[in-house]
């Protein structure tokens, strides 16, 4: 069987590499990249990194690693290095990208839009079609707070501890579309949400449906979207096997998926994205295959389980195995953020989390 692929979206902030703070320096970075796998974003003290889609995930951690290194050079000859982390420790007033779009994001979302210089790990997995795509979705909304979990870093906001883990997580939630979606059932009513959505106010159209996951409106892919970005291009790569994995669980069983999903409202999974959110792996987490809180290394050991199959057949697990041991013994990044980083004078701590 051929594996499907996944490809990763990565944002960074743009960090100065004599000074104390972000620096607006990302459509300078993305201009001198001239390609389509180095973009800007929607701050200019920001820059992502598209991989291509592969079935490997050995050739996306190399393209990973590229990428990173080639951005990180592009930046320094605007002396700025390329940090990874989901928010900006200090105080900083981010600045949008000059654009129609954004400044019309910016009059109508307001500080919502203002304060959005969050950095996140984006997941494409290939489907065979949208309503293979609304099956995925429906079937693994239950597990996606263990990833934001096993990914936590950004545990700190305007010079302060949030005591979150994921205060991006946070963050994003407070957007009218954001969030754990309710289970779709058929393309039609995903596509009739949108059109209600979009005619309400909500969003100007379908990029702009910030779920934790949803179709892809340019790719024949699911998009994951519940994870911080991380220093180590190792943890995304393991992410990246884990969507794939939960993808292939839920199409090849979709009965025992979309049974654990229905048992759950959607109420109860942002409880549960919260939760992630706020301890990381460190306290307890929802388990989907129990409805209950458990340690998070348990609820780990669910999402395992529930894709062991798959991870095996995609030949991941012994990637997926080897980083998520490391997290349970070790903690997330936002736990080495908290070792490392003064929110009041954050660069200089942060910058162990430079890339490339």
């Amino acid at each position: 069987m051929t594996s499907r692929t996944v490809g990763v979206e990565e944002e960074f902030l743009l960090v100065g590499a004599d000074t104390d703070g972000p620096v607006a320096v990302g459509p300078e970075v993305a201009e001198a990249a001239a390609d389509a796998w180095v973009k800007g974003e929607f701050k200019q003290e920001q820059v992502e990194i598209c991989s291509r889609p592969t079935a490997s995930l050995d050739a996306l951690a190399s393209d990973l690693t590229d990428l990173r290194r080639r951005v990180s050079g592009l930046a320094a000859t605007h002396e700025a290095v390329v940090v990874a982390s989901g928010t900006w420790p200090g105080e900083h007033l981010p600045t949008p990208v000059v654009s129609d779009r954004f400044a019309r994001i910016g009059e109508e979302f307001g500080e919502l839009a203002a304060q959005q210089l969050t950095c996140g790990t984006h997941v494409h997995v290939s489907v065979q079609s949208p309503d293979e795509g609304i099956t995925v979705l429906d079937g693994l909304r239950p597990w996606l707070a263990v990833l934001t979990a096993l990914a936590a870093n950004s545990p700190f906001w305007h010079g302060r501890d949030t005591g979150h883990a994921s205060w991006r997580s946070v963050v994003l939630s407070q957007l009218p579309t954001a969030g754990p979606a309710p289970l779709w059932r058929d393309v039609d009513t995903y596509r009739r949400t949108t059109d209600v959505i979009v005619a309400g106010g909500g969003a100007f159209d379908e990029g702009m449906l910030y779920y934790d996951a949803r179709l892809s409106a340019r790719y024949p892919t699911v998009e994951v979207r519940v994870t911080d970005v991380v220093p180590d291009p190792d943890v995304a790569v393991a992410v990246a096997g884990i969507c794939r994995a939960l993808v292939d669980t839920v199409v090849a069983d979709g009965a025992t998926a979309h049974r654990l999903s229905e048992a759950l409202p959607t109420l109860a999974l942002r409880t549960a994205a919260w939760r992630a959110a706020r301890h990381g792996v460190g306290d307890r987490l929802l388990d989907p295959a129990t409805g209950h809180l458990v340690p998070a290394k348990d609820a780990v050991g669910s999402l395992l389980a529930f894709t062991g199959d798959a991870l095996v057949a995609d030949g991941d697990s012994a990637i997926v195995q080897d980083v998520v041991g490391r997290i349970l013994a070790g903690g997330t990044a936002a736990d080495r953020q908290r070792t490392l980083v003064d929110p009041q004078h954050p660069a200089t701590g942060l910058r162990a989390f430079r890339v490339g």
